[in-house]
Parts: C-alpha cells; structure tokens; sequence
C-alpha cells in the first residue's frame, strides 16, 4: 500500500518534545496517533472530493490518500502524558519529558578504589 509523507517538524523544548505535521484537508477522525515503547506513529486518510475522472486535470501536486509518519523517541519521553491538538490543518503533538519525580530513573554506580 502506498502512503504519502505529510511535511512535519520535530523539535524538543526544556520540558516536552513537540511535532508539527501539515494536514491541510485533512479531517480530525481521519488521523490516527499511536505509540509503543520508543516510537510514536501518526498516520491517517486525506479524501479527495469528487474523482480524477471527474476534472481535466492540468497539474496535480497535492497529495491524497494514505499517510503514516513514525518518530523515535528519547527515553525521556513521558508516554502516559501525551497530548494533541489539531487546528487549520496543522497537528500539533506534545510528549512531556519525565522528570525524577515521574518515572526516570537514574542509576548510581559505585566507584570503586
């Protein structure tokens, strides 16, 4: 099966990581988020109205049909807080960052003489 690759940004921030996906046609049920132990995945369906046997089409650019992103994350990333927003055709993700106090884990290691 064939999926486009919509346009995204990733960037982190001192206390979340935030992705930017265009979207633009795109319809709220169409898109999909899900997310295992170190990757989050966003894919979905951008319909076309009416059909390409319906137009005389002279260029044809903009994408339609499949889509699926898929970002790695750091391990610092807090999977239980995940949030979502999606606005004039731009998905906005944010994946808090874990601090001490919710669930990173930092391991001491003895220095020996």
């Amino acid at each position: 099966m064939y999926y486009f690759t919509p346009a995204s940004d990733m960037f982190e921030t001192a206390d979340s990581i935030v992705i930017y996906i265009e979207l633009a046609g795109v319809k709220k049920e169409d898109i999909n988020i899900e997310i295992d132990e170190r990757v989050i995945e966003i894919s979905g369906v951008k319909h076309r109205s009416g059909t390409a046997e319906e137009y005389n089409f002279q260029r044809m650019e903009r994408p339609f049909g499949f889509f699926k992103r898929a970002f790695d994350l750091p391990g610092t990333a807090n999977k239980d807080s995940i949030s979502a927003s999606f606005n004039e055709g731009l998905l906005e993700v944010i994946i808090p960052k874990k601090t001490r106090n919710n669930g990173f884990r930092l391991t001491s290691i003895e220095i020996k003489d």
